[in-house]
Formats: C-alpha cells, sequence, structure tokens
C-alpha cells in the first residue's frame, strides 16, 4: 500500500524536530523552545499544536499537571515521504536529474562523493540479491 505524502509546513517542521529530539514535552517547553528558535509568541506555537494534533501528526496524553505532547509520525517516514514528494515535484522524479544540478551548481568534497559511491554499490548488490 502507498503510504500518504505529510507535507509538513515550515512552523511544523519546528515543532517535529523539538519532540523527535526529546520527548514528551509539555506545551510550555514547547512553546519556550519555539520562542528561543524562532521567536514566536505563545499563542502562534498553541495554534500550530493544535493543528498538528488535529491532523494526527503528534498526539498528548495527560502527564502530572500538564499535557506531555509526543510525534506520532517517526522522522523517518516523514524525510522519506518529503523527499519522494520533492523529487517528483521538482525534477520529474529523476534521481539523476537532481544530482547532475547539485554537482553543477557546487562542488562535492570527496568524503561525500565516496558516501555516494558506497549507496550506489549497496543498491547494486542488494538489487542483484
Amino acid at each position: 500500500m502507498k503510504q500518504k505524502a505529510v507535507g509538513l509546513s515550515n512552523s511544523e517542521w519546528y515543532i517535529m524536530e523539538n519532540l523527535w529530539e526529546v520527548e514528551p514535552k509539555t506545551a510550555t517547553q514547547i512553546i519556550r523552545a519555539m520562542e528561543e528558535e524562532t521567536g514566536w509568541a505563545k499563542s502562534t506555537t498553541k495554534t500550530v499544536l493544535k493543528r498538528m494534533e488535529q491532523k494526527g501528526y503528534i498526539a498528548y496524553h495527560e502527564g502530572g499537571k500538564a499535557r506531555e505532547y509526543y510525534a506520532v509520525l517517526k522522522r523517518e517516514e516523514v524525510v522519506e515521504s518529503e523527499t519522494s514528494s520533492f523529487l517528483n515535484r521538482i525534477y520529474n522524479g529523476s534521481l539523476g536529474l537532481m544530482v547532475n544540478t547539485l554537482v553543477k551548481k557546487q562542488e562535492i568534497p570527496e568524503e561525500e562523493m565516496e558516501e555516494l559511491y558506497q549507496i550506489i554499490k549497496a543498491a547494486r548488490e542488494h538489487r542483484e540479491q
């Protein structure tokens, strides 16, 4: 079954990254973190939290004195979904076109080229099995 694309907004990414780092967190902890990181007002963070909860991206359980929020979505799943969406939207699904564009625009360090080589080598070996 094909996984539904998530499509987090920039605001949602900030909160998800904060939760993925350490969870659960209270609304107060998230509000403080967003205030420091983005300059958001308390009301902005509460609005984004509520919207994310309605979308099923986050949930909470009642803690001792406050709700404790946690991510429902796993970081790896969101990154995979967002990457596929980006590749399809911008490069018509062509990984080669994307890599070619990146190579033309910037110099790739030797260690990253080696990493790419190892990824391709492992993909070939996996395909042959």
